[in-house]
């Protein structure tokens, strides 16, 4: 009797456990990846969300934040859908984006002082969270400094390596 109590005992917490892995997929208890994910720097260029944690809060930037009638100021709110920037008028406001595809922010190294080196993702977050060209001038006061994880500053820097 003793044994078949134990069985029964023994068959309900693999049932349990069979119910629980639906609520917990393979893929949440793995190793966690740490491969940027384009697509995901995509979602935050586009919507300043990501999918690790909801929408990425900054500072600074244009007057009024892109909150003007429910909307969230994006990169592409300035940079453009191709990240290609240029000149635009927001919030009443001429502003001059610069051109974001990787293969401009490479030559920012030139331009700025970084010297000979790659642009890599050290110099992105410099700009992206700190507001600063390679060489530690500021960046123009409509940037906004970011608050994002260094995982989805990867994704984005991985997404915006995908533009030509």
């Amino acid at each position: 009797m003793k044994q078949i109590k134990i069985i029964l005992s023994m068959m309900g917490v693999g049932l349990i456990l069979a119910a629980c892995s639906s609520f917990f997929p393979s893929s949440s208890v793995s190793k966690i990846d740490d491969t940027p994910n384009a697509e995901n720097g995509e979602r935050i260029y586009f919507t300043s969300a990501s999918e690790r944690g909801g929408r990425i809060s900054f500072s600074g930037g244009p007057a009024l934040g892109g909150m003007m009638m429910g909307s969230y100021l994006t990169c592409a709110s300035c940079h453009g859908p191709t990240a290609q920037g240029g000149r635009h008028t927001m919030h009443m406001t001429v502003m001059d984006a610069p051109d974001i595809r990787y293969v401009e922010l490479a030559e920012e190294m030139e331009e700025h002082g970084g010297g000979e080196g790659e642009y890599d993702l050290a110099t992105f977050k410099k700009a992206v969270v700190d507001g600063e060209h390679p060489d530690g001038d500021s960046l123009d006061r409509d940037m906004p400094r970011w608050k994002m994880s260094d995982a989805d500053l990867a994704d984005l820097f991985a997404f915006l390596q995908t533009l030509e």
